[in-house]
């Protein structure tokens, strides 16, 4: 069974490890190896997540199997936009990162993730979510678009020195 639950100071090593497995599982293959280190080395390093988990505008939450408390996934939204988008006065939260272990796909988890996330955006007065996109990630694209999001431009993604194309995408949250 898997439980939903906040990150906690105490989860920084595993969400660290899970972070890294998954973002190299899924992409590792695209980038040379001092790309795929520098990049790991910002975004899931120890301390990057101790401060994101520390951070009131960063919420994470972590999926867990209740069987061996281990880590299955993740998603992680912040309500500092880091894309090159101005949300104006609508507001806006930013999905940053929905990460699955392999063993996760096809269960649901993402969608009980993805529920999370708009349930934490409602509850934050967002009216809008937004997120990017690797323009080869048709899995990804295809998740997104079943909720409704929009591909409302183009943008890149830098992993190490490697300029990666990417979509911008928005929800628009309606009441």
């Amino acid at each position: 069974m898997i439980r939903l639950r906040p990150a906690y100071a105490d989860d920084v090593a595993a969400l660290a490890k899970l972070g890294t497995a998954t973002f190299t599982s899924a992409f590792g293959h695209l980038y040379s190896s001092k790309n795929l280190a520098s990049f790991l080395a910002q975004t899931q390093s120890e301390s990057r997540i101790a401060s994101n988990i520390a951070d009131p505008a960063v919420l994470y939450c972590l999926a867990e199997d209740t069987a061996n408390g281990n880590l299955v996934g993740y998603c992680k939204i912040s309500t500092n936009i880091g894309l090159d988008y101005d949300p104006g006065s609508t507001g806006a939260i930013e999905l940053s990162q929905l990460y699955l272990d392999d063993s996760q796909f096809g269960t649901g988890l993402a969608n009980q993730l993805m529920d999370w996330v708009i349930s934490k955006a409602r509850k934050r007065n967002c009216g809008e979510i937004i997120l990017s996109v690797f323009s080869e990630n048709f899995r990804a694209q295809s998740f997104y678009h079943h909720y409704g999001f929009e591909h409302i431009a183009d943008t890149i993604f830098m992993v190490g020195d490697h300029c990666d194309a990417e979509f911008l995408y928005r929800l628009t949250l309606t009441d």
